[in-house]
């Protein structure tokens, strides 16, 4: 009896013993993961910074405008169709056209991230005109070449009241306005933009009807490919505006689209300043679009208003408005987000040429140092 007990005890201590070592070891291993403050180690984010540039850009000598994105930490560039040669008189591009602008990207270190049609090379399909169905037709030969490039995304903009007033694009309703230190900014008011009188009229069923259309037959061209297509909408996001409905204005709107035209290559450029305007709480609508994987670019700015609580609101400086622009890029970080992040509207400040550097430089670096902070 006596030398069962002693063995027991031997027993125990040995366990004991190898409990407390293995307990030692597992604990340096997790304090050695988590680093030294025993927090839990962070995961990288896929997030990546872009800008959108027009065709000012592509003017400098020996394309120095361009390097000076590398320069700041740019590696993607969002461009618009009209860019390319015989985009704005035809609405087609050639293949060797969109060749020779990517290779004059890459040659600087930059890439095309989204490639974006422009709504007056499809308004007649959007409103159901006879004309509508080649333009459609150009559409997707356009969609196939962005396809065949690999760009990651491919952009469709919703219909915008503003096409149906003579002239098209009239910006009424906006003014331009000084915020500290008098750097520039447009701001929007709703009983300004009610004067307007569009050209002719349309329905929202005319509108739905046609840009489902649209999607229906452009997105079999990218179905197998890495290229997404992604629809912006409506800016402002009004329901009625100068004159004549818009359609793309609510999260509901965008559920609508993604329910009638669904598949795996078709989801949003979620753009913040804009879903922000519209009074919609924008972190429930990067959660909601995030969690179906459907968030394909990002425009990342900062607003000062909304529609609903003052019938208008100020696009301001990345930080300069309303918005917790590091819990948006934490929610998108949180969500799995891995696309790009751009400025979208630029500012203008003081020293600015044709192109606004300086706002970008300031952008950039906000972006850069808000990616560093997660």
């Amino acid at each position: 009896m006596p030398h069962t007990i002693a063995s027991t005890r031997r027993e125990f201590l040995k366990q004991s013993t190898l409990a407390t070592a293995t307990a030692a070891t597992i604990g340096a291993q997790c304090t050695t993961a988590a680093g030294n403050d025993g927090s839990r180690p962070k995961a990288k984010s896929k997030i990546r910074i872009g800008t959108r540039i027009n065709p000012a850009w592509m003017r400098s000598e020996n394309d120095n405008d361009l390097r000076f994105l590398k320069q700041i930490g740019v590696d993607y560039v969002d461009i618009e169709l009209d860019m390319i040669d015989g985009y704005r008189d035809t609405g087609l591009v050639t293949r060797q056209a969109f060749k020779d602008l990517r290779t004059r990207f890459e040659a600087v270190g930059l890439q095309i991230e989204r490639a974006n049609s422009t709504l007056p090379h499809y308004l007649n399909a959007h409103i159901g005109r006879p004309e509508g169905q080649r333009e459609i037709d150009n559409l997707r030969k356009c969609a196939e070449l962005v396809a065949e490039a690999g760009c990651p995304v491919f952009g469709i903009q919703a219909c915008q009241a503003s096409a149906h007033l003579k002239g098209g694009g009239a910006r009424i309703g906006w003014s331009r306005k000084q915020g500290r230190g008098g750097y520039g900014y447009s701001a929007f008011d709703i009983e300004t933009s009610q004067q307007a009188k569009p050209t002719y009229r349309v329905t929202s069923d005319q509108l739905w009807k046609g840009l489902i259309n649209i999607y229906r037959q452009v997105l079999p061209i990218l179905e197998g490919s890495k290229t997404r297509l992604a629809m912006h909408g409506n800016d402002p996001p009004l329901y009625e505006y100068l004159g004549n409905p818009q359609i793309l204005c609510r999260f509901a709107d965008f559920d609508r689209l993604l329910r009638e035209v669904p598949g795996k290559n078709t989801g949003i450029t979620f753009c913040v300043g804009t879903r922000y305007e519209s009074g919609e709480d924008i972190f429930e609508g990067i959660r909601h679009f995030g969690r179906q994987r459907k968030l394909y670019h990002v425009h990342f700015r900062n607003v000062r208003g909304t529609l609903p609580a003052i019938k208008g609101y100020a696009e301001v400086m990345v930080d300069d408005g309303d918005m917790d622009m590091a819990k948006v890029l934490r929610t998108l970080h949180e969500v799995g987000y891995d696309g790009v992040i751009d400025y979208d509207h630029p500012m203008s400040i003081v020293g600015d040429g044709p192109v606004p550097k300086q706002y970008i430089a300031l952008a950039v670096g906000y972006m850069k140092g808000l990616l560093d902070s997660l």
